[in-house]
């Protein structure tokens, strides 16, 4: 039985935890990872790093030598509100 519950196991999928979501929609937008819980997204205008942690997600915008940066205070926010927090930030 054991055999069979591996078989099993390679080809189902496990299910994502709201951490892997959360990487899953900030990857969606474009962002590459850089480190466990750091992304980054590199244009012509400038950089956006999105650092994703248990306490929230902070976001800095780099623009011809400016920086603005933001916090949003919610643990691992659902998919509606990630995308709309970075979308209000980015360039």
């Amino acid at each position: 039985m054991s055999i069979l519950f591996y078989l099993k196991s390679l080809f189902t999928k496990s299910p994502n935890t709201p951490y892997k979501e959360c990487e899953r929609t900030i990857r969606r937008l474009g962002y590459k990872k850089q480190s466990e819980g750091t992304f980054i997204n590199e244009s012509s205008s400038g950089r956006t790093v999105i650092w994703l942690s248990e306490e929230g997600v902070r976001i800095k915008v780099y623009a011809h030598g400016y920086g603005e940066s933001d916090f949003l205070p919610a643990p691992l926010p659902d998919k509606a509100t990630l995308k709309s927090f970075i979308r209000s930030n980015e360039l």
